[in-house]
């Protein structure tokens, strides 16, 4: 094969990739759906875990060794906010607290979450 040819072809391939991606993640904006709906009979979350600038290093220690747990929560403890924050999806309340380790549930709290659009801010107004 020539090398102009193999050329056209690796940048033919490399165009068809990237246009197969941009299609699957859009996907779902094509077919009518919010890009961050959450699945049927789920909400989101917002949790909130504080503690104690004396207990920050047991907290995020109980936080680490819970499976998959660290990674899903952001701290402000660096700002002096000792909470860790976290969105998450659940069914309820309580499935949304079983999100942090049992012995940090204590002080923590969910929080649903929703989403307004223009017409039902338009509506609360006219109430």
């Amino acid at each position: 094969m020539h090398r102009s040819t193999r050329y056209v072809s690796v940048r033919l391939f490399v165009l068809a990739i990237a246009a197969i991606t941009c299609i699957s993640i859009s996907a779902p904006l094509f077919a009518g759906e919010h890009p961050t709906a959450t699945k049927p009979g789920m909400a989101k979350f917002l949790v909130e875990s504080p503690h104690t600038p004396e207990e920050c290093l047991a907290a995020l220690d109980k936080m680490a060794v819970a499976p998959g747990t660290l990674a899903k929560f952001d701290w402000g403890c660096m700002a002096g906010d000792h909470t860790g924050y976290a969105i998450v999806e659940a069914a309820n309340e309580t499935a949304a607290l079983e999100s942090i380790p049992a012995s940090m549930r204590g002080g923590a709290k969910a929080i649903k979450l929703n989403k307004f659009t223009p017409e039902q801010i338009k509506a609360f107004h006219q109430k």
